[in-house]
């Protein structure tokens, strides 16, 4: 399987989808304190977030509730890069819930 990575500043992806963000930002000032990595998230159109209210647009939302912005300020952790999550082993979709899981598990386990 091959990724297609899109750059954040050509292309955004859907509300609501689950990807894989390139994020890039530093440590702490200095040199060799820069990063890249890859982070599983959500792109949202619209998020409040829970804590204050506020509301943010056109962002990504990780798994700890972090939000990012395509190409942050330089002092910013910002994602350069997104592409969509892999459908699961068997599936067309990158994820089940409910009734659905159980028979796509078996089947998966089937293929392996």
């Amino acid at each position: 399987m091959v990724l297609q990575w899109i750059d954040a500043g050509d292309d955004l992806p859907e509300n609501g989808s689950g990807v894989l963000g390139a994020v890039s930002g530093r440590y702490a000032k200095g040199p060799g304190s820069a990063f890249w990595v890859v982070l599983p998230m959500s792109f949202l159109t619209r998020h409040v977030r829970g804590t204050d209210g506020r509301e943010f647009r056109d962002c990504f939302v990780d798994r700890g509730s972090v939000i990012r912005f395509p190409y942050a300020a330089p002092d910013r952790e910002g994602v350069t890069h997104w592409a969509y999550l892999p459908p699961l082993p068997g599936a067309a979709r990158n994820h089940l819930v409910g009734h659905t899981v159980a028979p796509a598990l078996q089947a998966a386990f089937g293929l392996l």
